[in-house]
């Protein structure tokens, strides 16, 4: 059964036990990751490896999601796949974490323990793309097709700067005002 990420676990245990674990965790369990969706369904799913690198317990994680986020193009919700790999150093205090390798990507493991969730949250935060577009632009064509209809019923939009050229233009004709 695998792992739903919630439980705090001792990683330098599971790295001397060279252990590996199965995690299912629900997007609405990851907090961060979910406020950078449409939506906060989904499940990600993948394995995390421990090991020891350099006397440090690690842990290799292999993940992947599909999650709803927004197109930058058309902003209507799209699908996306998440694919994260990544070896982290696990440190259990940040002294520890002054000697992991400056290229190694961390995580404090506070006391020697943390929850898988956090870690599977982490690296899918890592690949969520920035801007993201859907592949195919005639999906965001036929949403743009639809906008000038969708305009022209919204209220007239107001313009609160227009007709401060025409008041600048007009105080240089008068010239300065004197009392």
């Amino acid at each position: 059964m695998p792992d739903d990420g919630s439980k705090l676990r001792d990683v330098a245990i599971l790295a001397d036990e060279g252990a590996e674990v199965s995690v299912e965790v629900a997007v609405s369990r990851m907090p961060r990751l979910a406020a950078e969706l449409a939506a906060s369904s989904g499940v990600a799913r993948g394995t995390v490896r421990f090991a020891r690198d350099r006397g440090f317990p690690v842990a290799d994680v292999q993940v992947d999601a599909d999650v709803t986020v927004v197109c930058q193009r058309c902003l209507q919700p799209m699908q996306t796949h998440l694919e994260a790999g990544s070896r982290v150093f696990l440190p259990h205090s940040e002294a520890a974490a002054a000697h992991v390798p400056e290229d190694a990507e961390l995580m404090l493991a506070s006391e020697g323990r943390l929850r898988l969730g956090e870690l599977v949250e982490e690296d899918l935060l890592l690949v969520l793309p920035f801007a993201p577009l859907h592949d195919d632009e005639s999906h965001c064509a036929q949403r743009d097709q639809t906008a000038p209809a969708e305009a022209e019923s919204a209220e007239e939009v107001q313009r609160p700067f227009a007709a401060l050229g025409d008041l600048m233009g007009r105080a240089k004709r008068d010239g300065p005002k004197r009392r």
